[in-house]
């Protein structure tokens, strides 16, 4: 045992330690080890790298009970005087499995935390097996996949083997455990992220990601080359953007059920002292529910556009600034499947899948792949993404979503196109966040959302205003379902939800008209072209929708070459356009 023991020491090791050991005296060695670690001013515990402490490694799992129970129990063995409770739960631990999830990852980490500790509470010989065990552990986790296990991959074998070489650099596995950490870490940065946009695979992972990454960037910053490459680096700075822009107002995170993590405070604090600049702390003071104590920012003339897009990651954020009180829509669209979260006035409106049933001469036809990107366009009026999917057999679906920045208003709408005139029938469908109740109006069929007051007017464009006007379709809540049903005959279909977001107009009157298109002074049908008028307050918008090839048309008035026409009216009558697409 004695040789074994011996051959783990750097030279950097106290040299009564590594004599003792030389010499056979394991009992004078091990003393002499755990004065060293009481006595060392350096490497400092997790509790002095971070705000927060120990506590830092529930970051971005708070919300999850059986998470903070479990490194719980870690803690309050550490706060006794007994070294029974130690020995025994330590020694249980070692009997367990190795690590198969992420609960299991923290509860490794937080052992591998606990050991300078735990020297002077345990037996040398479990001391020893815990040090075996974790190293162990890390160089299993080499093997993992980023693209199967991403997460754990990252605990395991990046941040645990860098936890491990940062804490015992007098082992001679340090440097070692230190390399490894660096690839792991270096890599899951670069091939997971887009400028800090995480891919939309990794979407459920990426706070606790960043927390992940956070922790190692504290202990990085105490080793001489780092924990990962300059490249890296950057991408981490661009993820703690990310993941502010990515923060509910109430601090949940976009599309998650749980409710808002309690410790993310700390994190940001953190993570904005390691990889934030005075952009990223002016944002983190307007976008953060409560954000941290920071230096004030210096002013500049330009800030940082408040929206997120990445095609690569297939997700996108649309919000016209960073307070707030004011709206934002996630999109995630990586897949088949559309995942939208809107949120106005700080309450969450919609979160889940924006669903699609689309039927022609009463056949339901799937998706044959998945949304693919066609156009964004972020400017000073708007932010507008369109996407499209295959639907097979000739038909195909392409989905709108628009935020307009000083207008207030999303509109989010679905274009079915046929290579062959036939029955369409259209359902979308959008899942109410949990507080928010659905009001139809009695005669006409706008929608108010409130929660406790109103937080968005829904308007269905494509539907008569009346609702005893049955033509075309229905508008209506079933369940936590707010559903859109169209039907036409022809090559063509337009079913867009207008969305007033704007709570200054809540209380006024709106209204909408389905317009006449014509070309060369003839009426078009609509499956040809659509066209919109609607109204909120005093504000008028014209939405303008091509559903054949591209012609020179009119509508109220106004010449139109364009696929698509988004815009405001203005008070001489004249249209002033938002986005239009040719």
């Amino acid at each position: 045992m004695a040789s074994s023991i011996t051959s783990r020491w750097h030279a950097s090791a106290p040299l009564a330690v590594r004599g003792a050991y030389r010499v056979g005296d394991e009992a004078k060695a091990w003393r002499a080890w755990c004065r060293h670690l009481e006595r060392r001013r350096r490497p400092l515990p997790l509790d002095k790298l971070v705000a927060g402490g120990p506590s830092a490694l529930v970051w971005g799992f708070g919300n999850r009970p059986e998470v903070a129970r479990c490194l719980g129990r870690i803690d309050e063995f550490l706060t006794r005087p007994a070294a029974s409770a130690g020995e025994s739960m330590l020694a249980a631990w070692l009997e367990s499995d190795p690590p198969g999830d992420e609960r299991a990852a923290l509860e490794s980490l937080a052992w591998c935390h606990a050991l300078p500790i735990l020297a002077t509470r345990v037996e040398s010989a479990t001391w020893w097996a815990a040090v075996d065990r974790l190293a162990a552990t890390a160089a299993e986790a080499a093997k993992f996949s980023l693209d199967d296990q991403p997460l754990l991959e990252q605990l395991l074998a990046g941040e645990l083997p860098l936890t491990l070489g940062y804490l015992f650099p007098e082992l001679r596995i340090a440097a070692n455990l230190l390399a490894q950490s660096r690839r792991a870490l270096s890599a899951g940065l670069v091939e997971m992220l887009d400028q800090g946009i995480p891919h939309g695979r990794h979407f459920e992972i990426f706070r606790s990601l960043v927390a992940c990454w956070t922790r190692s960037a504290a202990m990085g910053r105490q080793i001489t080359r780092g924990c990962w490459s300059s490249r890296s680096a950057s991408q981490y700075c661009w993820a703690v953007r990310q993941a502010i822009n990515l923060t509910r107002a109430d601090g949940g995170y976009p599309l998650d059920p749980m409710p808002p993590d309690g410790t993310i405070r700390a994190m940001f604090a953190a993570a904005l002292e390691l990889g934030g600049d005075d952009d990223d702390r002016w944002i983190a003071e307007r976008a953060l529910p409560k954000p941290p104590k920071l230096d004030a920012a210096e002013p500049k003339p330009r800030r940082p556009a408040p929206s997120l897009h990445s095609e690569w990651a297939g997700m996108s954020v649309l919000r016209p600034t960073w307070s707030k009180p004011d709206p934002r829509l996630t999109a995630v669209y990586h897949l088949g499947d559309v995942r939208l979260e809107l949120e106005a006035v700080r309450q969450l409106i919609f979160s889940g899948s924006w669903g699609l049933e689309v039927k022609r001469d009463g056949q339901t036809l799937a998706p044959s792949g998945d949304w693919a990107e066609t156009c964004w366009v972020s400017d000073k009026d708007i932010d507008y993404l369109e996407l499209e999917i295959d639907l097979g057999a000739g038909l195909r679906v392409e989905r709108h979503m628009a935020m307009a920045r000083e207008d207030r208003f999303l509109l989010l709408a679905d274009t079915v196109l046929s290579d062959r005139p036939a029955a369409l029938e259209y359902r979308g469908s959008l899942t109410l966040a949990d507080g928010i109740a659905a009001q139809e109006a009695d005669e006409t069929r706008e929608i108010v959302l409130t929660a406790g007051k109103p937080a968005a007017v829904l308007l269905p464009l494509a539907l008569p205003e009346w609702r005893i006007d049955p033509r075309v379709g229905q508008a209506a809540v079933s369940g936590r379902q707010l559903e859109l049903r169209q039907s036409s005959h022809g090559s063509g279909l337009f079913a867009p939800w207008f969305i007033d977001l704007d709570p200054r107009r809540m209380s006024r009157p709106a209204t909408w008209r389905q317009l006449t298109v014509a070309e060369n002074r003839r009426i078009l049908p609509t499956d040809a072209a659509a066209g919109y008028r609607a109204m909120a307050g005093r504000r008028q918008w014209l939405i303008y929708r091509s559903l054949a090839k591209v012609g020179n048309r009119t509508v109220l008035g106004h010449n139109l070459i364009t696929e698509m026409l988004i815009a405001r009216f203005g008070a001489d009558g004249e249209i002033d356009p938002l986005i239009e697409i040719e």
